[in-house]
């Protein structure tokens, strides 16, 4: 019995779809088409891209608030007390200056994509400057941080004891230093204070135990050598540190990391 031959229809190749400006000219070269109608066609379209490209960058700019945050939490994680390590000849006190801020600091905001530029800006009322502080992100987001700042002319006791230009760098140089501590939250710690008897007893936690391990490696520190400056007994391992010392090892271990490697002169 023979059998009807089977067709089978030949495939047809996709229909592209119109480009816009092709169906504008088509549609705009017949004259029977109302002006205003076609007008009004165009500035919706327009309007839905404008609308569309908005979206697109809002959904853009959260994504990238939420990276610096996300990141943001991570330093400051990271981010011990810094211990200070300058002391003030006239009033006794110490500090910490910009270079032991920024040595600490750093290191740990680069690791996870920020940068910061510091400048004055206009507007500051007479006899003081202001300073601005930006921390960006490398996913697009960025915070700024202003004050102003009394310019740094006189001593303790009054009398003059700059020039002009000495007196502008020396209160641009506070400025960053206060802004940065300020945005950073940063704590500030004397050399001692790793012994002070106040604080968290006990000894570290396995995270914490974790976060000294990580740096100690990073550091290439001699851990007994580390816990013996710490002040800790003979035999002592890192994960019998007390609690009330992990600030003090940590704030430690960041400054040996930033400490340049000194070459001898062969280069070795």
């Amino acid at each position: 019995m023979s059998t009807a031959p089977q067709i089978i229809p030949a495939e047809t190749a996709p229909v592209p779809a119109p480009n816009i400006l092709s169906v504008i000219e088509r549609i705009a070269s017949d004259p029977s088409v109302d002006v205003e109608r076609m007008q009004a066609l165009l500035k919706m379209r327009a309007d839905e891209e404008e609308r569309m490209r908005r979206m697109d960058r809002e959904d853009r700019a959260e994504d990238a608030k939420r990276a610096w945050l996300r990141d943001f939490s991570k330093v400051q994680a990271e981010v011990g007390p810094i211990v200070r390590g300058r002391k003030n000849t006239h009033t006794g006190s110490t500090y910490a200056d910009l270079a032991d801020i920024e040595r600490i600091v750093t290191p740990i905001l680069t690791a996870h994509g920020f940068s910061t530029t510091a400048a004055p800006i206009p507007g500051a009322p007479e006899g003081s400057i202001r300073m601005r502080l930006t921390i960006g992100h490398c996913e697009g987001h960025e915070r700024a941080y202003e004050d102003d700042f009394p310019l740094d002319a006189t001593g303790s006791q009054g009398r003059a004891n700059k020039t002009a230009i000495q007196a502008k760098g020396s209160t641009q140089t506070y400025g960053r230093r206060y802004l940065k501590a300020s945005a950073l939250d940063l704590a500030f710690m004397d050399d001692g204070d790793g012994n002070a008897k106040d604080g968290p007893t006990g000894t570290i936690t396995e995270d914490q135990w974790r976060v000294l391990n990580d740096l100690a490696e990073r550091a290439g520190a001699d851990v007994a050598k580390f816990l013996a400056a710490l002040g800790c007994a003979s035999g002592m391992t890192l994960e019998e540190l007390p609690a009330a010392k992990f600030d003090a090892a940590r704030a430690m271990l960041w400054q040996k990391i930033a400490q340049p490697v000194v070459k001898g002169p062969s280069g070795a």
